[in-house]
């Protein structure tokens, strides 16, 4: 099947930045690159829309977004009608691993129930690594915009994760 050009060549610039926000919400590689495929199946069925838009990258967003929300209800499911029984409980690395992520987890759902735009700007800025500029292209925002949003959010998540705060060093 041939894909138009543009929705090649789009799709080529912003996957890692797709990835790398699939990462953070679903911290498993191989989910991510999972939910990002599903999410570029569905903006290559609304191409013609998302360039119709007036920030297609901000509509692509929702729609990775749309599709992080419902991978892991999606796998439930299909786990349920098989009914399979995991037959190797987990490990204590594995234990391990899903713990380290608990606390900067819970706060970050805290944030998104009270300050959604917040939760997102920190999420896309430092846990996916995108710079201003993205964040706000992808969240139709202003550059400033999402600054403050980052700033506000990280010192929410400061404040729901009981961090001490970030003083001034000897000099």
């Amino acid at each position: 099947m041939a894909f138009p050009a543009s929705f090649e060549a789009f799709l080529a610039q912003y996957e890692g930045d797709f990835l790398r926000i699939a990462y953070s919400r679903l911290r498993n590689v191989q989910d991510a690159e999972d939910a990002v495929m599903e999410a570029a199946y569905q903006m290559y069925r609304k191409w013609d829309r998302i360039l119709a838009h007036s920030n297609p990258r901000a509509m692509a967003y929702r729609m990775l977004k749309n599709s992080l929300t419902d991978f892991y209800r999606r796998r439930a499911r299909e786990a349920r009608r098989e009914e399979a029984a995991r037959s190797d409980p987990p490990t204590a690395d594995d234990l391990m691993e899903m713990g380290q992520y608990d606390l900067l987890d819970a706060a970050m759902d805290q944030l998104e129930a009270t300050a959604f735009l917040q939760a997102n700007c920190v999420r896309l800025r430092h846990m996916a690594g995108l710079a201003y500029d993205d964040v706000a292209q992808y969240l139709d925002i202003t550059p400033g915009a999402a600054k403050t949003n980052v700033s506000l959010g990280l010192a929410k998540l400061r404040d729901l994760m009981n961090l001490p705060e970030a003083g001034k060093g000897d000099s």
